[in-house]
């Protein structure tokens, strides 16, 4: 998306990209799930913590934006930020279960869901200069980075992978 969606086409391109997601997640086995054969030795279940951690991350900038008060995550300004950030998630998705990861990316889902679907829709062209604050991104360009883009992003990263093994 390259212009500003109304709040009904965010919510189904995240509700696409979820379903695609949620279908290859259901169709791996927990050995598929749980191996570390992806780019970096992360497993599909390192990455789907990854992307829990982000929806965490977003759900945080969008209560900075909506009470104007500071938020737990602190800005992500570089690059190199966003590479530490990861290994941070990284590290503390480790000793989780698979079980509890996949129970946390569902309820992030459905909450991020809830959130999005309350947002007044002129909210999503308000400016949102939190991360990369040179690059002027708005609030719903923060949303489909952390949701539907995020999604995309990996599943196509397993699919790949699923075909090469």
């Amino acid at each position: 998306m390259s212009e500003i969606p109304s709040k009904s086409d965010l919510l189904s391109e995240i509700h696409r990209e979820w379903d695609l997601l949620n279908a290859l997640i259901g169709s791996l086995s927990e050995a598929q799930l749980t191996s570390p054969n992806l780019h970096g030795g992360w497993s599909v279940k390192d990455t789907l913590a990854h992307i829990s951690a982000w929806e965490k991350v977003l759900l945080d900038r969008l209560g900075e934006a909506l009470s104007e008060q500071p938020g737990k995550y602190p800005p992500v300004l570089s690059d190199a930020e966003v590479d530490q950030a990861n290994a941070g998630f990284f590290a503390e998705s480790q000793p989780r279960s698979l079980a509890a990861v996949l129970l946390e990316l569902r309820s992030l889902y459905t909450g991020v869901l809830t959130v999005v679907e309350a947002l007044d829709e002129p909210l999503l062209a308000h400016p949102l200069r939190i991360d990369y604050p040179q690059d002027d991104l708005h609030v719903w360009e923060i949303i489909c980075a952390n949701t539907s883009d995020h999604y995309q992003e990996h599943r196509l990263a397993i699919e790949a992978w699923l075909r090469q093994a």
